[in-house]
């Protein structure tokens, strides 16, 4: 698909995959300390591959941000969720985009994964109070670990659908 927010496909997909990152994140949140762990991860990388890496990092980044305000006890973390899964969705689907097989879902799931670990790690360890600082970065990332091994089911449904709906397989499918 390409990327054009002026075509209405192209702007109510985005919409919609950032509705799903919302509802997943929302849908099943497990406090972990100074943070929480999701499905929205799943929705992020289901996005970036099937979309491609702009409608995941608008949908993980915006998606994520607007579940952490909508939690409320969460809200200070919307900032670093906005940068963090914005940059996981980009660059989770860029690499799969320039490598559209096995070998670039799996590595667009590490770099995902390591985006996410490192960004909250160096978000919580030089970030403001609110986000833990570096006693909580310091036990947060394994944490954040499990938070990427979760989205790698993503990939998981991708594949699904690709298989049931074989139209998803066409960049420019319309």
């Amino acid at each position: 698909m390409k990327f054009d927010l002026t075509n209405p496909r192209t702007l109510s997909m985005t919409a919609i995959m950032t509705a799903l990152v919302l509802a997943l994140t929302r849908a099943a949140i497990v406090p972990n300390g100074v943070g929480y762990n999701h499905l929205g991860d799943v929705a992020i990388y289901f996005a970036s591959f099937a979309f491609g890496p702009w409608v995941g990092m608008i949908a993980g980044g915006i998606g994520a941000a607007l579940a952490d305000i909508t939690t409320g006890a969460y809200a200070g973390f919307a900032p670093l969720s906005l940068i963090v899964h914005g940059l996981e969705g980009f660059v989770a689907g860029w690499i799969y985009w320039k490598r559209p097989n096995t070998t670039g879902l799996v590595l667009g799931i590490l770099a995902g994964g390591v985006i996410v670990v490192a960004g909250y790690f160096i978000g919580e360890y030089f970030g403001p109070s609110i986000w833990g600082g570096p006693a909580q970065a310091g036990t947060e990332w394994v944490s954040n670990i499990f938070q990427a091994l979760i989205g790698a089911i993503g990939a998981i449904v991708f594949v699904m659908v690709r298989r049931a709906y074989p139209r998803l397989q066409s960049a420019d499918a319309d």
